[in-house]
């Protein structure tokens, strides 16, 4: 029985699964890949059940904090859980544990890319960074104390020290005290606008988050707080700012359209300000996930921007009838168009947003097939969200004055339709210059089978590099609230027992938040947060994608 036609039958796809094999063995060195995304789940499981305590001790594990890497999101997470639980003094620690890291990374704040190895956090993660030093100094100095907090001493593998212990006593402070916490509120709040110039100065694009109306609003209210004339006209402009913004970015978010009416009267209140009414902040949700959304490149596309002579010479050289021929043996997904867009949609697996080796080789196999290009994407919540404050009977509209998802998403999508081709393009060609050698030895006249695998498996390996080279970093500061509604509540001083109502098209969710003492002087924000909204689930039009 003759075994050569049948051998050549089978020659392309067991030469893909034999390269596919090497490519698992080989994947968990070329991924750099960490094991803490079992710990993360697990404190955000808890944050989300409001167990803060669960969530904070979850995170304190050699295993999490071993690698440097995602450190920023191991900080910035901790001190969201402090912040939920009321510890102040704490989540201020790790604040600033997490800028003193982003700023040892990168030398201005509007450095940014979705493709580097150190996450530094997106622009607007690392402008809500700023806001939230805002008001754990603002809540310090209007508690005028604090209660103890220690954190635990965490050391690595080798017995190194990782993360010191701190323990600190509570206490009251001082007048002295209270009046620094004030200002240094005040200078976080220049720090933030300092932030949003460079992010202006870094893109061209009107379209891309530069410009925040609430960190606007929330500077122009703490402004007028003061006694000094200087300090309250600064607040009236702020104000105006506020307007101008709302009138430009704001509107590329869609929950501008149900939220508008309510901002405008705030912003009105703000410029003639009621010293017996007490600004009201509800953080609500928490932060989706990033997810990948996947791309294909065609041939035609990359073949028209070849500037480099050489490998240009090279494809000329070989063919690209060759290269067609060849496809099956190098697992090829090929387009003659442009880009053809997004071909499947997020990950199903909730735990991959620390990428490791691939879980299964039909995955390793997958994902190694094809000119792919990734981006991240976020899933915009419903845009015609309404919140509402019940002050015993009295219901009050409390505007969406930072949509804070949304937001992330519009950038997103703006920033894909931006900036996805011309990086396709860079991956797709440095696909190539390893694709074409990668032929060439595989036609060379002494290539016997084994010759041929090794040159199909090197360009796997060669391609698994690039990839994770150009891997979207997706890792975020995902305990962020999905939105930030405020007002300065039209009330008389006075005690009052609060609920809040949310509703959209998906249903209404309900809240009670206790009692509010509004007018005091010496209280003049009153913050509250609520958790796990299950009417804020996002519903994204590309999770229904099929490839």
């Amino acid at each position: 029985m003759n075994f050569v036609p049948l051998r050549n039958a089978f020659k392309g796809p067991v030469m893909v699964i034999m390269a596919g094999l090497l490519l698992c063995v080989t994947s968990g060195i070329l991924s750099g890949c960490s094991s803490d995304s079992g710990q993360l789940k697990a404190s955000r499981d808890a944050f989300l059940h409001d167990d803060f305590k669960k969530s904070e001790e979850v995170l304190y594990s050699k295993d999490v904090f071993q690698h440097s890497e995602n450190r920023f999101v191991h900080y910035s997470s901790l001190a969201s859980i402090a912040l939920a639980a009321g510890e102040y003094e704490k989540a201020n620690y790790f604040l600033l544990k997490a800028r003193d890291l982003v700023n040892s990374l990168r030398s201005s704040h509007s450095g940014f890319s979705w493709f580097s190895t150190d996450y530094l956090s997106n622009g607007i993660e690392y402008s809500y960074l700023h806001y939230f030093l805002v008001m754990t100094d603002l809540m310090l100095a209007e508690d005028g104390k604090t209660a103890a907090w220690t954190t635990p001493e965490i050391k690595g593998k080798n017995g190194d020290v990782i993360v010191q212990a701190q323990s600190f006593p509570a206490r009251v402070y001082t007048p002295r005290e209270i009046a620094d916490l004030k200002q240094r509120a005040h200078a976080e709040l220049l720090a933030w606008d300092t932030h949003l110039q460079n992010l202006k100065g870094s893109v061209s694009d009107p379209k891309l988050y530069h410009n925040d109306l609430w960190a606007r609003m929330l500077a122009s209210y703490l402004h007028s707080l003061s006694d000094q004339n200087s300090e309250k006209r600064t607040g009236v402009l702020l104000a105006n700012d506020a307007e101008k913004i709302l009138e430009s970015d704001f509107q590329n978010y869609p929950s501008k359209n149900v939220n508008e009416p309510e901002i405008e009267s705030m912003i009105q209140r703000l410029e003639k300000r009621d010293p017996k009414q007490s600004l009201f902040v509800l953080e609500a949700g928490v932060m989706s996930k990033y997810k990948i959304k996947r791309f294909h490149i065609g041939l035609s596309t990359l073949f028209r921007n070849i500037k480099d002579p050489g490998l240009r010479m090279l494809i000329e050289r070989i063919g690209f009838q060759i290269i067609l021929q060849n496809s099956p043996e190098f697992g090829l997904v090929l387009f003659s168009g442009a880009v053809a867009g997004a071909v499947s949609g997020s990950s199903s697996d909730e735990d991959t947003e620390y990428e490791g080796p691939p879980r299964q080789f039909s995955e390793a196999i997958d994902n190694s097939f094809g000119f792919l290009i990734q981006f991240p994407s976020l899933e915009s919540p419903p845009p015609e969200t309404k919140v509402k404050l019940d002050l015993d009977g009295k219901l009050l509209d409390l505007p969406v004055v930072s949509p804070l998802q949304e937001m992330v998403s519009t950038d997103l999508k703006n920033r894909e339709s931006k900036e996805m081709l011309p990086e396709a393009i860079t991956v797709g060609l440095e696909y190539l210059a390893v694709l074409i050698p990668a032929i060439q030895t595989y036609h060379s006249k002494n290539a016997n089978f084994f010759t041929k695998l090794a040159a199909v498996a090197g360009f796997y390996m060669a391609k698994k590099v690039i990839d994770n080279a150009h891997r979207p970093d997706i890792r975020s500061w995902n305990y962020l609230p999905k939105l930030i509604a405020a007002d300065i509540l039209p009330v008389p001083p006075g005690n009052y027992h609060a609920k809040v109502y949310i509703d959209n098209a998906s249903g209404r969710f309900e809240k009670d938040l206790g009692e509010l003492q509004l007018g005091d002087a010496d209280h003049s924000v009153v913050r509250r947060r609520v958790g796990d909204v299950s009417i804020l689930k996002s519903h994204s039009s590309f999770e229904t994608m099929k490839p």
